[in-house]
């Protein structure tokens, strides 16, 4: 399935101009999709707290995310430097609700104004974290990544991000290293191999068997490394997966015996490869509105015949805890047939939860359609503060 702002999951946040975050249903090519220039909002990468108040978090795409109330914008560059605007809506720029500043020391900004057209302006200084690039071998490739670390005392929890089906680059996934390193986990995003810094061959989006158990080698050769991390802990060290990454995180702790303590999963699918492309060909991959009632789409979901991946005998026999949080209006992963799937594992430690009115992307958008991200004015109520509140209990 090809999507755009889904990178903000791939949080990317995710999970994205435009890049697909989950799987395609026809590709066969093993070409990456042409990505968009980063280059503008890398400098600005980050998470800004307010004293007393919220963390804003900004990624490579110039996404800016308040984690308190999940407030997203696109910022807009002005002709002035390091001044942003943002608009009444996600990417929407006018009328301008917002100017963005930053205040730039030594090449990197330190301070975020946020100044809104009504209302009083916050300040809001940047977070410090240690950040190391690292290279970590993996079967044939050399995977690039960055490991950020707080600053604080440690031994600290540890964290991969694990990507969708898009070629990604660790650039992709600032929000949510912001919102890990900013919930005290050292957090290690890389480069999938044939991409960016990292080598290696890229197998292309489309989901075989045979790329996954690549993708999910790779995603258990980066924890590993890490577990071993000084300042890590190595018992208490999890995956995030978004969208595709619900296919290849299991699958890296069962079948490459990743030691994972627990596991995040973002927009992620528990149906077959190939139930989850009947399900995204009913919206023709998020752009129309179904013809069918949902109860009819879930009925022709459950009748394909797979011949393609399917998780579910590798999810039976995960032990570790879980965290899966879908959206109820997702035109990509039949939402209530994979919950229904997950709950009747019936694993005590799992925690599946159903977003209402949130898409794939994890937009509050009721169509759950892609070109209607762009009006959407936030990101799912309450989601920073359920993974905190999670990972408090289920991290320690």
């Amino acid at each position: 399935m090809k999507r755009g702002t889904a990178a903000l999951l791939a949080l990317g946040l995710l999970a994205a101009g435009c890049t697909p975050a989950a799987v395609t249903t026809k590709a066969k090519t093993a070409t990456p999709t042409p990505q968009p220039l980063l280059a503008h909002f890398e400098r600005y990468i980050g998470a800004y707290r307010v004293t007393g108040g919220p963390t804003f978090v900004v990624n490579g795409f110039g996404h800016l995310l308040n984690l308190k109330d999940s407030y997203i914008r696109q910022l807009y560059p002005t002709a002035q430097a390091d001044r942003f605007t943002v608009g009444p809506s996600f990417a929407i720029p006018a009328p301008k609700q917002a100017d963005v500043v930053f205040r730039m020391t030594a090449g990197r900004p330190d301070q975020m104004t946020f100044a809104p057209v009504k209302g009083a302006a916050v300040v809001a200084t940047r977070l410090q974290f240690k950040e190391t690039n690292v290279q970590v071998a993996s079967g044939d490739a050399i995977l690039a990544g960055t490991i950020t670390e707080p600053l604080t005392p440690g031994p600290h929890p540890g964290i991969v991000i694990i990507h969708g089906s898009e070629p990604g680059q660790r650039i992709f996934y600032g929000v949510w290293v912001g919102l890990y390193a900013s919930l005290g986990l050292t957090v290690l995003a890389y480069d999938k191999r044939g991409n960016g810094e990292s080598t290696g061959r890229y197998p292309g989006e489309y989901p075989t068997e045979s790329s996954l158990d690549i993708y999910a080698a790779d995603a258990a050769a980066v924890l590993r490394f890490l577990s071993r991390w000084p300042g890590v802990d190595p018992k208490r060290v999890g995956f995030h997966g978004g969208s595709q990454g619900g296919w290849t995180v299991p699958l890296a702790i069962q079948r490459f015996h990743a030691p994972a303590a627990f596991a995040i999963i973002v927009s992620g699918p528990a149906v077959s490869v190939d139930q989850q492309g009947v399900w995204a060909s009913f919206s023709g991959s998020s752009t129309t509105l179904p013809g069918l009632s949902e109860s009819e789409m879930d009925a022709q979901v459950r009748a394909v015949r797979s011949t393609g991946y399917d998780p579910g005998p590798v999810l039976k026999t995960i032990k570790q805890p879980m965290l899966w949080l879908n959206g109820a209006v997702d035109r990509q992963v039949p939402t209530s047939v994979s919950s229904a799937i997950l709950r009747s594992f019936n694993h005590p430690n799992w925690d599946i939860e159903i977003l209402p009115g949130v898409d794939h992307g994890l937009f509050e958008n009721p169509s759950g359609l892609e070109p209607d991200e762009s009006k959407a004015t936030r990101l799912a109520a309450g989601l920073w503060d359920l993974i905190a509140a999670w990972l408090a209990t289920s991290s320690n």
